[in-house]
């Protein structure tokens, strides 16, 4: 085996030492925040935070208003919830879902304090939403209609563009099956197509 080669898996294979270290602390701190400890609930928030508050920046946005107001939200909601955590996934998936919720709800909470956009052809490109079942719009239109998705529609279209998902992932964590995570991924695109062609042809009519 050359040098380079030998080197750059001893590195991949520290790397996954060190990351499997890293969950493992992080579900110790997880099972000791639960009984109430007030140092591990600290220590605990403070560990996750930054993926919570990320979570948060890619369901409302980096400059939304409520964007501290629901990382905090979050946090709370996530430490309520660490009773049922049943530790059979990594923790971290299990709070990013808490949050991902949290933020689909907390957006639909301000929509009444948001003015609507104007049209939502005029801030970007028409999205291409030709070709297969998987593809996907951009997180701008998601996010501007994501209050008239159902819920499990905003969920799994969300795990799949701020989480990074796989289809299999998502069928994993909201325990469905494979074939009704791409359902639901199919029938969220369609509503947003058919959203986004009735907005142009409004903006036809009242040319």
């Amino acid at each position: 085996m050359a040098p380079v080669e030998s080197q750059a898996r001893l590195a991949a294979a520290a790397e996954e030492r060190s990351s499997d270290r890293n969950e493992s602390d992080l579900t110790e701190l997880a099972l000791m925040a639960r009984t109430r400890d007030a140092a591990a609930m600290r220590t605990f928030l403070e560990a996750i935070a930054p993926s919570v508050r990320s979570v948060c920046r890619g369901v409302l946005g980096a400059g939304h208003v409520d964007l501290e107001d629901t990382v905090q939200e979050c946090l709370i909601d996530i430490l309520r919830a660490l009773p049922k955590y049943r530790v059979e996934g990594a923790i971290v998936h299990y709070t990013n879902r808490i949050a991902l919720r949290a933020s689909i709800a907390a957006r639909k909470r301000a929509r009444s304090r948001e003015q609507r956009q104007n049209t939502l052809a005029e801030q970007s490109p028409v999205p291409n939403f030709a070709g297969s079942d998987d593809v996907l719009p951009n997180l701008w239109l998601v996010r501007a209609l994501i209050d008239e998705l159902s819920a499990v529609q905003a969920e799994t279209v969300l795990m799949r563009m701020v989480l990074g998902c796989s289809v299999e992932e998502i069928a994993v964590a909201t325990q469905v099956p494979v074939n009704t995570t791409k359902s639901r991924l199919r029938l969220a695109k369609d509503y947003l197509r058919r959203r986004l062609d009735g907005e142009m042809v409004g903006c036809k009519g009242s040319a």
